[in-house]
């Protein structure tokens, strides 16, 4: 993931309600946007309860990496 993924991610999730598990964030990710690239890092998160958006970026850097 590149930093301008991250910066749509971010974007995307940043009004989320934290904490918040995998599908929580894909709702709400689906509710802001119909990038299915986007879509599809967010439904590509491990499982887990995600705390803010450093969470988020975590998981998506063990993910992608």
């Amino acid at each position: 993931m590149d930093s301008t993924e991250w910066a749509e991610v971010a974007e995307t999730l940043r009004a989320a309600g934290y904490p918040a598990n995998r599908q929580d964030l894909l709702n709400h990710a689906r509710s802001q946007t119909g990038d299915s690239h986007l879509l599809g890092l967010i439904a590509d998160l491990p499982l887990g309860v995600y705390r803010n958006l450093v969470d988020v970026r975590d998981g998506l850097r063990t993910k992608h990496a």
